[in-house]
């Protein structure tokens, strides 16, 4: 490398991120990370210790939560490690799994409802919130599917997946608030992600990380146009985040999908981790954009499609043609999100 504008960490070794943050600076160029605050997010016990003393509403402590429970590992991002449980067998069980591997153990309420996401862009503690997003899962609790926007109603709909509807009156606002305060408590100089869940009217914060997110932004970049890495750079730069305009202009449909088995499933992120060496595909079957390793004729491959349209109806239904289409023009089974072989053995959400 001989030269570079701004050097963006896209990894999660902590030993490689406090290298870098010690020796950019030297390099004359900014570093678009900010180790104090992710020292902090990267731990959920730290986290949700930060939580209860800005008094932000979040999921309850076990026991007095009561069961069912939701038992993850104090590091980590994604959802490995992520168990729902609903007796105390179940909880015993998820706990060691989770010490055998060397983890600390965080057990908490289980919410139920819409997941929302929201990122931050921070200098010292202010902050601007940006576009929030909707969030969906497979049946192994992993992020399967991003959608933007994300409406009010007073009558929110039944199905938390229709997102033009999904929440009540205030409930955006309230994430931006709680986001806000967070980030002035950490004195964010950067980026972060705040994840939600929904109860009512009550965003309850889950999770937050002070890196850049792997599935947001582009999200966010086709419904609104707002470029998360240009303006992550312009807020180092000028030590200040910028005026952002996140108004929807259309709607955008990210999700992942798997080739295998005879099948062509919507599944979690952690398929693309696995994935050989991605290419951007535009015009893929019918998606805007594609990031994918398919090779036709190929029995195992992955992509994260990218569809947009004027509305989230008309998006969520390009984006299941363009399913459609690929498992006709491969032979294959489309599987809809949900509909999983053994579904019971993958555990639920």
């Amino acid at each position: 490398m001989t030269a570079c504008d701004a050097v963006l960490p896209a990894c999660e070794d902590e030993s490689t991120l406090a290298w870098l943050s010690e020796r950019v600076p030297a390099w004359g160029v900014p570093l678009l990370f900010d180790l104090d605050a992710y020292r902090v997010t990267s731990s959920k016990l730290a986290s949700r210790r930060l939580f209860a003393e800005l008094d932000v509403p979040r999921p309850g402590d076990y026991p007095g939560c009561g069961l069912p429970a939701v038992v993850k590992p104090s590091s980590g991002s994604g959802s490995e490690g992520v168990t729902v449980v609903s007796d105390e067998q179940g909880l015993a069980a998820a706990r060691r799994a989770l010490e055998r591997g060397g983890h600390e153990v965080v057990v908490e309420e289980y919410v139920e409802g819409p997941s929302l996401s929201l990122e931050v862009l921070a200098w010292k503690g202010h902050a601007v919130p940006l576009q929030v997003t909707g969030l969906e899962f497979d049946a192994a609790h992993d992020c399967s599917r991003v959608v933007a926007p994300v409406a009010e109603s007073d009558l929110p709909a039944a199905d938390v997946r229709d997102w033009e509807s999904a929440v009540a009156p205030e409930v955006c606002r309230a994430l931006e608030e709680a986001s806000l305060r967070v980030a002035g408590a950490l004195r964010l100089s950067g980026v972060m992600d705040v994840e939600v869940m929904v109860s009512g009217s009550e965003p309850r914060l889950l999770e937050i990380d002070a890196r850049l997110p792997s599935q947001t932004p582009t999200a966010v970049y086709w419904s609104s146009g707002l470029n998360l890495v240009e303006a992550l750079t312009r807020t180092i730069l000028d030590e200040a985040p910028p005026a952002v305009d996140c108004t929807p202009r259309r709607a955008c449909v990210y999700q992942h999908v798997r080739a295998g088995g005879g099948m062509l499933e919507v599944v979690g992120e952690h398929v693309m981790g696995a994935a050989e060496p991605l290419r951007l595909a535009p015009g893929f079957f019918g998606a805007d954009e594609a990031l994918t390793d398919y090779v036709p004729g190929r029995s195992a491959w992955a992509a994260t499609l990218i569809v947009a349209a004027e509305n989230v109806p008309r998006a969520r239904a390009r984006a299941d043609d363009v399913v459609t289409e690929l498992a006709r023009h491969e032979g294959l089974r489309a599987v809809p999100q949900g509909d999983f072989p053994n579904a019971d053995e993958r555990g639920t959400r």
